[in-house]
C-alpha cells in the first residue's frame, strides 16, 4: 500500500482549529493528564468513519517556534453499538505534516498513555477526547517515494526488509513561521475484531515565532534567510513575513534594511520590508524609514511616511515633518496627516495646513477620507469647513457627511455648509442638503433627479433661511 502523503494532505481541507488563549508551562513531550468523555462537539473537524469510528486533531491554542505547539486526538463513536478502540499500549499515532512543499510524518505517538481507565470500549455517539500534548519536539521524517504502510506506519522496504531512516529534525526545527497543514492518522488494534486505519481531517495552523532570542544562531539565520525570501516572494508571502518580522524585532532589522535597499526587490517587498521597520522601532529602524522619505518609489515613500509614525522616533517625526510641510511631495503629505491621524491622534498644525492647501486634489481628498472614515470628532472641523469649499465636489461630500456625524450646528459650519450647497456638482449638493436637514431639523432636500427648477427652488430657500437666522 503506496502513502501519497502530498495527496493526503490535500484532501478533506478544513478550516484553522487555532485557539488564542496564552501558553505557559514547559513543553511536554507525551500527554500526561486524564481525557474527557463527551457527546461529540461539531466545532472539531473529523475524518471519514470506518467501523463507526472517526478521529479528529486539533491545535489546543496559538502555536510557536519557541514556546509550544499543543494538539489533542479525539475518537469519537458514529455508530449505534459500543465502538472497540483495542489495547491502550497497542494504539498509537502519527502525524502528516505539510508546510509549502514540504511534507514529513512524525515518530508514533501514544495518544493514550496518560489515560489511567482504560475500557477499551467507546459508547454510541461519544467521543474520547486523548490529553493535549506538545508536538514540536516529535522527531520528523522527509516524505519520500516508495515509502508504504506497515502495520498501520509508513515504512521503507528495500528487498524485502524495512529499512530504517534518519530522522530530519524535531517538528520546531523543520518548520518556519507562517501556515502549517496537520493530519492525524491513528492505528488501533483491536485483536479479533482487526486492525483499523483511521485518517483525521487536515487541519490548518498558524506558527507564530515567539521569543526569536531564545533560538540557536544557526536557526536564527535560517529564519531571517527565509523572511527575506518570503518578503520578496509576492504580496501575500510578505505580508506575512512582516508580522513576523515584527514579531523577531530588532534582529531583523539588517536583513529588512537589506531588502528594502534591493533595487531588484519588487515594490510590494521593499514596501512591507519599511512597514515591519515601523513595527519595530528603534533608532536604526528609524534611520532607514528616513532614507525611505525619499527614495524614488513613490509606495516606498508613503508607507514610511505613514507606518513609520508607530515608531514614535523624535528624529523621524522631524525629517517627516520637513519633507511633508515642504509641499513638493503633495501625497507625502496626504499619508503623514493619515499617519498622524492613525498613530497619534492629532495632526502638528503646520501639517493641516500643508494638507488642506496642497495643490494636489488626490491630498486633500485623502485628508478628508481619512477624517470620515475614521471618527470625526470637534477638532477636525476647522479642515471640514474649510474643504466644504474646495473645487472637488468628492471632497465636499465626504467633509458635508463628516459634519453631519460631528453633528456641530455653530454658525461657521452652517454657513460654510449654505455655501457649499450652491457649487456644482449634484451628488455634493444631496449631502450637503441632507446634513442641514440633520442638523437643523428640516425637510429641505436637495434632489439630483429634480428638476434644475426645484433644485434652485431649494438652494434658494436655504439661503433665505439662513440670511434670517444667522
Amino acid at each position: 500500500m503506496i502513502i501519497l502523503a502530498a495527496a493526503v494532505l490535500a484532501a478533506g481541507e478544513s478550516g484553522t482549529q487555532n485557539r488564542n488563549a496564552p501558553r505557559s508551562g514547559t513543553p511536554s513531550p507525551m500527554p500526561t493528564s486524564s481525557p474527557t468523555t463527551t457527546t461529540a462537539p461539531a466545532r472539531r473537524q473529523w475524518g471519514r468513519s470506518k467501523a463507526g469510528l472517526a478521529v479528529s486533531a486539533a491545535s489546543a491554542d496559538e502555536w510557536s517556534l519557541t514556546r509550544t505547539m499543543k494538539l489533542n486526538l479525539a475518537v469519537r463513536n458514529t455508530g449505534i453499538v459500543p465502538g472497540s478502540l483495542g489495547g491502550k499500549e497497542q494504539l498509537f499515532a502519527y502525524l502528516l505534516i505539510a508546510q509549502k512543499s514540504n511534507v514529513y510524518y512524525t515518530e508514533k505517538i501514544k495518544p493514550a498513555g496518560g489515560i489511567a481507565k482504560w475500557t477499551g470500549k467507546l459508547d454510541p455517539a461519544k467521543t474520547l477526547q486523548m490529553p493535549t500534548f506538545d508536538i514540536a519536539g516529535l522527531k520528523v521524517f522527509s516524505y519520500m517515494r516508495g515509502l508504504k504502510v506497515k502495520d498501520g506506519y509508513p515504512v521503507q522496504i528495500v528487498g524485502g526488509e524495512v529499512r530504517s531512516r534518519l530522522a530530519a529534525g524535531k517538528v520546531a526545527d523543520v518548520l518556519r513561521p507562517g501556515p502549517v497543514k496537520v493530519k492525524c492518522v491513528m492505528y488501533l488494534d483491536r485483536e479479533a475484531e482487526g486492525t483499523l486505519l483511521l485518517e483525521g481531517k487536515m487541519i490548518k495552523v498558524s506558527l507564530g515565532v515567539g521569543d526569536f532570542s531564545r533560538l540557536p544562531e544557526q536557526r536564527r539565520k535560517r529564519l531571517l534567510a527565509d523572511l527575506s525570501a518570503r518578503m520578496k516572494k509576492d504580496a501575500f508571502s510578505a505580508k506575512a513575513a512582516c508580522m513576523d518580522a515584527v514579531r523577531m524585532g530588532v534582529p531583523a532589522i539588517s536583513t529588512l534594511a537589506k531588502v528594502v535597499h534591493d533595487a531588484r526587490a519588487k515594490d510590494f517587498a521593499r514596501m512591507w520590508a519599511a512597514t515591519a521597520l515601523a513595527g519595530i522601532g528603534g533608532k536604526d529602524a528609524a534611520d532607514v524609514l528616513i532614507e525611505c522619505l525619499t527614495d524614488k518609489t513613490a509606495g516606498v515613500r508613503y508607507v514610511a511616511a505613514y507606518h513609520g509614525l508607530r515608531a514614535k522616533n523624535a528624529r523621524f517625526d522631524k525629517a517627516l515633518n520637513e519633507r511633508a510641510i515642504g509641499g513638493k511631495d503633495p501625497m507625502l503629505t496626504a499619508w503623514a496627516i493619515m499617519g498622524y491621524l492613525k498613530f497619534r491622534k492629532s495632526v502638528p498644525p503646520a501639517l493641516l495646513i500643508a494638507g488642506v492647501n496642497s495643490p494636489q486634489p488626490k491630498a486633500r481628498a485623502a485628508v478628508v477620507e481619512t477624517i470620515a472614515g475614521g471618527k470625526p470628532d470637534r477638532s477636525h472641523l476647522p479642515i471640514l469647513r474649510k474643504l466644504l469649499g474646495d473645487d472637488n465636489a468628492m471632497i465636499r461630500r465626504r467633509a458635508a457627511r463628516a459634519i453631519g456625524y460631528i453633528g456641530d450646528k455653530s454658525p461657521e459650519t452652517i454657513g460654510a455648509l449654505i455655501e457649499a450647497l450652491g457649487l456644482k456638482g449634484d451628488n455634493a449638493a444631496e449631502a450637503v442638503a441632507a446634513t442641514l436637514c440633520t442638523l437643523m431639523k428640516k425637510k429641505w432636500a436637495y434632489r439630483a433627479a429634480a428638476t434644475p427648477k426645484e433644485k434652485s427652488e431649494i438652494i434658494q430657500k436655504w439661503r433665505q433661511w439662513w440670511e434670517q437666522n444667522k
